[in-house]
């Protein structure tokens, strides 16, 4: 199930724990662990973000929460690149 999250993480332009676990129909909860074991296991990132936005407000997935909440996205390492490429 790992490599599979990682592949959606992977081909996703926009994604949450919740539609991941639709996806995969699994558990939100599962998905939340798989994220951290791909973190700990260096095949993910946590990105904190940019503070600053160049995109015109509301022109963006996260429109609705600037500047109110922090987001946070996962992005692949390069070790998580390698993996997603042999799939």
């Amino acid at each position: 199930m790992l490599k599979d999250l990682l592949v959606e993480v992977a081909n996703a332009d926009y994604l949450s724990k919740s539609s991941l676990a639709k996806k995969l129909n699994q558990p939100v909860e599962l998905v939340e662990d798989g994220l951290n074991q791909l973190v700990r296991l260096g095949y993910l990132k946590e990105d904190g973000g940019t503070q600053s936005c160049e995109l015109p407000c509301g022109k963006c997935p996260y429109a609705s929460m600037c500047h109110t909440t922090p987001i946070k996205t996962m992005v692949l390492t390069e070790k998580g690149q390698a993996l997603v490429v042999g799939h």
